[in-house]
């Protein structure tokens, strides 16, 4: 007798579970629906052709497969023949991966943006979540990329070979005026020149060993040589931009950056290819993204901020952050948008754990140090260069005889001089004084722990949750696009998630 055979005729009826869950999706249907992007998908749909796949329910389908943890166009491809969820939303058509590959190329890549904040705003409304104060973070996460084939910026050796070159017109008795780095077109028609002046036929050079080369022809080839190894340079320093040191050969977007741990030795020192994804959350919603080249974050504050009004309309009216946003272009940003400012400064942990204890003060008449000595503001004519813009340098004076010496004086070379030199931006001691007030305020503390709940619980939902550890796709867009799949699946998840409940919890 078989005891294992399937040879028999099934039919699958959906349990009280199944239509539960299907009264979930219908209500997630409607969301799609109130946000307005079949509009999108409408504007961009092909009218001429065989008629394909449902876009609307592709689309439908694509955003609820990464809800439930699904991100390969394989994995969706799977849930369609074989999910009850995904067949009810498909209608039990049966795409292919390729099929799905093309709806996220030509509908979602293209208007990501718009996508993920029309649905944002539907489930912000319909759960009457307060989205007065945003908490921002980022963290990297590794490239689809070899992480051995990687470029460096040739900064210093494009240097060098500017200086040969120079060289090399000087023998030429070329003149180059121009003390700037040579330019490859510029390059190219000096040698052009030379070739026409000095009656070189560049086709009959003799090559080989033994050959004699007269001094012209020499010249001109040396000058070749030059010049493919300066359009190569170029070339480089065209990809990296003037942002960025380094990219990879086989994904060009990304950079070269230190995760905190390697899978491999469990160290932090060894390169990888990389995004820093930027994320903003306000009540467990994630309100906005961002995917940057940039190995810090707080380049991509401003920006960041920027997206959030282009498509909110407003500001926030809190922000909070950790010490990696908080730079005086940042605070400045702020101030000008009437932001409140709960971003902690640089030097914000050295204050809290008193390690390095605040050494200066700045009030509307000067500035004060521990000592209660106030800095005498003087040139920086003959002592030394400024360090950052709009900044002024101050004098200190009775340092000998001060109980804090040892804490100011510290990392300072030279600790027998009764006085000490102190370079700061006055209004962005200010700006850092307003900051301090802010955290250290019974709502700064409640803002603080909210944050490290909100929106590191943000990353933990997408990164160990959703298993999402490495970036499938390649290049700055699609990776964009991805990354709004995996937010948008985490708010589409909370959301599921509220429906028992009725209310999404407010006080975290």
């Amino acid at each position: 007798m078989e005891y294992f055979n399937t040879k028999r005729p099934i039919f699958i009826v959906p349990s009280v579970e199944c239509y539960e869950e299907f009264d979930k999706i219908d209500k997630y249907i409607k969301i799609l629906n109130d946000s307005g992007i079949g509009k999108i998908i409408k504007m961009v749909q092909n009218k001429v052709g065989r008629k394909g796949y449902n876009p609307f329910n592709l689309m439908a389908t694509i955003i609820y497969c990464f809800s439930k943890f699904k991100s390969t166009v394989r994995e969706i491809e799977d849930l369609c023949k074989f999910d009850l969820r995904v067949m009810y939303i498909m209608e039990q058509e049966q795409p292919s991966h390729n099929v799905i590959k093309d709806c996220i190329n030509k509908y979602i890549v293209p208007y990501q943006y718009e996508i993920f904040t029309s649905i944002t705003k539907v489930i912000i409304n319909e759960r009457n979540i307060k989205t007065d104060t945003q908490y921002d973070d980022g963290t990297k996460i590794e490239a689809n990329a070899n992480k051995y084939k990687f470029v460096w910026k040739p900064t210093t050796y494009h240097k060098k070979l500017d200086i040969k070159i120079k060289e090399l017109l000087l023998q030429m008795n070329i003149e180059n005026k121009d003390k700037k780095i040579i330019k490859s077109f510029q390059f190219n028609e000096l040698i052009k020149e030379y070739v026409v002046r000095e009656n070189i036929d560049i086709n009959s050079i003799p090559t080989g060993k033994g050959r004699q080369l007269t001094k012209e022809q020499k010249n001109y080839k040396l000058a070749y040589q030059y010049l493919i190894k300066l359009l190569e340079y170029e070339e480089k320093e065209r990809i990296c931009g003037e942002k960025r040191n380094s990219y990879y050969k086989t994904d060009k977007d990304a950079t070269a950056m230190v995760l905190k741990e390697d899978y491999y030795s469990k160290n932090g020192h060894d390169f990888h290819a990389e995004y820093n994804i930027q994320v903003m959350v306000s009540s467990g919603i994630i309100t906005m993204y961002g995917v940057f080249q940039d190995r810090n974050d707080y380049n991509s504050f401003i920006p960041m901020n920027d997206l959030y009004y282009k498509y909110y309309k407003e500001y926030p009216k809190n922000e909070c952050a950790d010490s990696g946003y908080g730079m005086y272009e940042n605070y400045q940003y702020m101030k000008e948008h009437n932001i409140k400012n709960y971003v902690k400064h640089s030097t914000w942990s050295g204050e809290a754990d008193g390690k390095r204890p605040q050494l200066f003060y700045t009030f509307n008449d000067g500035v004060m140090c521990l000592n209660t000595c106030v800095g005498e503001e003087i040139s920086f004519d003959g002592i030394r260069h400024p360090r950052y813009k709009n900044s002024k340098l101050y004098k200190f004076v009775g340092c000998n005889n001060c109980n804090y010496a040892y804490i100011c004086k510290k990392n300072l070379k030279n600790k027998t001089q009764d006085y000490r030199l102190y370079e700061l931006i006055p209004e962005y001691e200010l700006l850092k004084e307003e900051a301090r007030k802010n955290l250290q305020s019974p709502k700064g503390i409640e803002i603080r722990i909210n944050r490290s709940i909100q929106v590191e619980g943000a990353f933990g939902q997408i990164k160990n949750n959703m298993n999402y550890d490495r970036i499938r796709r390649r290049g700055l867009e699609k990776v964009s696009c991805e990354i709004m799949l995996m937010c948008l699946g985490a708010n589409i998840r909370k959301y599921f998630s509220t429906i028992d409940g009725n209310k999404l919890k407010d006080n975290y």
